[in-house]
């Protein structure tokens, strides 16, 4: 099989979990979600586009590999905005802050520093979309990529490769860090760590995984459902620990 891996690093990660209220707490790792909107994103894909973002949720298989857990970071966050009133529309921020109605919005942030990651994604059966094209899109991508918000640019170029294995453990095993993730990785603590941590969807089948005895299921709501609307639904997720398994060589 055919795999696509690539490298999401960045000196600050904000890796949301549901956002509600005051309180924007992170994962430890990047969702589903996020890791196929940067995809999208790669390949010039406006949110507003459904169909393109229906046909990549169906059609790809999703795992990702912590190779740095980073550390977390709590922002005490304020920002000012202006009341919502009908027909009324800013074209920039600039705007915004030129209005007489302003309101102060206060909320805590969660952000990790330092973290890294190796995304994995190949297609489903019934699979309807060309791997070469998301590598292509990932390495001259069409829009500024960021891991989580804006003000969080990525700090490596992606270095998508395509590899071919029989199982995910193959695959990741095949990945190979560029002189520069090496020199991050290195700086960064990475591979310290006794075990390293790969989480992947949980419908995968068990031949195709490699050796999960150690597995267990979470349940994390970042299937896409609709991005304009900024809606998800749950999805099954199973994390292993598995050691050794990035090849740095």
């Amino acid at each position: 099989m055919r795999f696509l891996l690539f490298t999401l690093y960045a000196p600050m990660a904000s890796l949301g979990e549901i956002a509600v209220g005051e309180r924007r707490m992170g994962w430890a790792r990047p969702g589903r979600s996020a890791v196929l909107g940067l995809v999208a994103a790669a390949q010039g894909w406006e949110r507003a586009d459904r169909d393109a973002h229906a046909n990549l949720e169906a059609s790809l298989h999703y795992a990702i590999r912590t190779d740095s857990p980073g550390r977390p970071l709590v922002d005490y966050h304020t920002a000012q905005t202006p009341k919502a009133r009908r027909g009324r529309i800013f074209e920039t921020r600039r705007q915004e802050l030129s209005a007489d109605d302003l309101n102060t919005v206060l909320s805590t942030r969660e952000w990790r520093t330092d973290a890294c990651f190796t995304a994995c994604l190949w297609t489903r059966t019934s699979g309807a979309v060309d791997l070469d094209e998301l590598a292509n899109g990932l390495r001259y991508p069409c829009f500024v990529l960021y891991l989580g918000r804006k003000s969080a640019p990525l700090g490596l170029p992606l270095n998508p490769t395509i590899v071919q294995a029989n199982t995910l453990a193959e695959a990741l095993g095949q990945r190979q860090a560029n002189a520069e993730e090496r020199r991050i990785l290195e700086q960064i603590g990475a591979g310290e760590q006794a075990s390293t941590q790969v989480a992947f969807d949980a419908d995968i089948d068990d031949e195709l995984v490699g050796d999960s005895s150690n597995a267990r299921d979470e349940r994390r709501r970042d299937r896409v459902v609709d991005r304009v609307r900024w809606q998800f639904a749950d999805r099954l997720e199973r994390v292993v620990d598995i050691g050794g398994m990035r090849n740095d060589e």
